[in-house]
């Protein structure tokens, strides 16, 4: 380990108590007075990254006069629903289970019961719109058996992946508080996937940036192309689940929207599985797409996810 790496280890154990300090406080903020300095929250974290988030948001949307005009509103949105997102998964936690419900709705439930009914279990492709911590309590607290993979939370420091142990920790609270289980990539992912469809549960993966190495391939995203990750789909059509795209959108202040959309169509038309899992991936970027052209400011990744302009000929 090197220098830096011990150097942050170690202000992350000294910092430990006054964040836990901090989040047991949110139960004593009221809930507009956070949302007031959510904005000053956002613009620290995208300090410096203003300009690659605004070029990312005009591959996607198209450069045009109208999309440039639509600059500044959009920025102001995105730092301010950045700040929303840090502080509400605590809300979320602290929250009754009655408040949760309240605050959290459901649409498109008879797309999902329909799939369940089929005793195979079903394999939900969801996306960083909205608070993720709403899918949480939005599925959970009405019983869905509900696995949700994801990768332990990093962060990049001085060319280096640091785990965020402490953060990771308030994560999992989350979730055990959701009763939601979390499959964390590369510990028995597929078997976790096999056991979640077996017992005739849900077992949901995000799709909108690559999380490792292979099986990446760029696909159509907008008025661009993203570098995805196939595994998600290739993991799918292996167990012949039902794949339903799900999207969480903010909708007030701590108030959420869940939509589930109808079953994708698995392909049966490709002969490898490559072919068949970019078909499967392309049907639910495009089904994101619609959402995040109403919701741009709601997608945190602007500066993670690899956008590129469309190569000549209009394909990816």
């Amino acid at each position: 380990m090197t220098f830096r790496s011990r150097f942050f280890h170690a202000s992350q154990m000294l910092l430990r108590p006054l964040l836990e300090l901090a989040l047991s406080l949110f139960q004593f903020i009221p809930e507009r007075a956070a949302y007031a300095v959510a904005p000053l929250l956002g613009r620290a974290i995208r300090l410096g990254r203003k300009q690659e988030v605004l070029r990312r948001y005009l591959l996607f949307m198209g450069d045009s006069a109208e999309t440039r005009g639509k600059l500044k509103p959009f920025w102001r949105a995105h730092v301010a629903h950045l700040g929303r997102s840090c502080f509400e998964p605590q809300f979320l936690t602290l929250s009754t289970d009655e408040r949760l419900l309240e605050i959290v709705s459901l649409e498109g439930a008879e797309h999902l019961q329909e799939a369940l009914q089929k005793e195979r279990g079903a394999v939900l492709f969801i996306n960083h719109l909205g608070s993720p911590g709403a899918i949480v309590a939005g599925f959970g607290l009405r019983g869905y058996d509900l696995t949700i993979a994801g990768n332990r939370i990093v962060a990049g420091i001085g060319g280096e992946v640091v785990r965020l142990d402490h953060l990771e920790e308030v994560v999992q609270r989350m979730f055990r508080r959701g009763r939601v289980q979390r499959a964390l990539l590369g510990e028995r992912l597929p078997q976790r996937l096999a056991e979640a469809l077996g017992r005739n549960g849900l077992f949901a993966m995000f799709i909108d940036f690559p999380v490792a190495k292979k099986h990446n391939q760029m696909s159509r995203f907008g008025a661009a192309q993203m570098n995805v990750n196939l595994g998600p789909a290739i993991l799918a059509l292996r167990y012949g689940a039902p794949v339903l795209s799900v999207s969480c959108l903010r909708v007030g202040v701590n108030r959420h929207r869940l939509i589930i959309k109808p079953p994708l169509t698995l392909p049966d038309h490709f002969e490898d599985t490559t072919s068949r899992a970019a078909c499967l991936m392309q049907q639910a970027l495009n089904e994101m797409e619609v959402d995040l052209r109403a919701h741009p400011d709601q997608w945190w990744p602007w500066d993670w996810a690899e956008l590129e302009p469309v190569n000549e000929g209009g394909n990816p």
